[in-house]
């Protein structure tokens, strides 16, 4: 598969990942000739937690593997609040 064979979007809290897998296969040999074609689409879904900060999600992909982040909203992160003694 390719980068340009994998959709990736988000709506409405969902992030979505389609596409379709296409590859052929040709053997030939002095007594057969083989063709087989692996063919298919594929669609998987994800509902997101509200704490992703959707217009920063990025996606890549290299040697066959589609990374997608996440990244939390500045709000959804722990912050430590400070004890004053009193």
């Amino acid at each position: 598969m390719s980068a340009k064979d994998i959709n990736v979007h988000v709506e409405s809290g969902v992030l979505t990942l389609n596409g379709e897998r296409m590859r052929e296969e040709d053997v030939k040999n002095e007594s057969y000739h083989r063709v087989e074609r692996f063919y298919g689409n594929f669609t998987r879904t994800f509902a997101l937690p509200t704490t992703v900060d959707v217009p920063k999600i990025r996606a890549s992909y290299k040697d066959g593997v589609l990374e997608v982040v996440l990244p939390k909203a500045e709000t959804a992160k722990a912050k430590r609040i400070e004890i004053k003694a009193a």
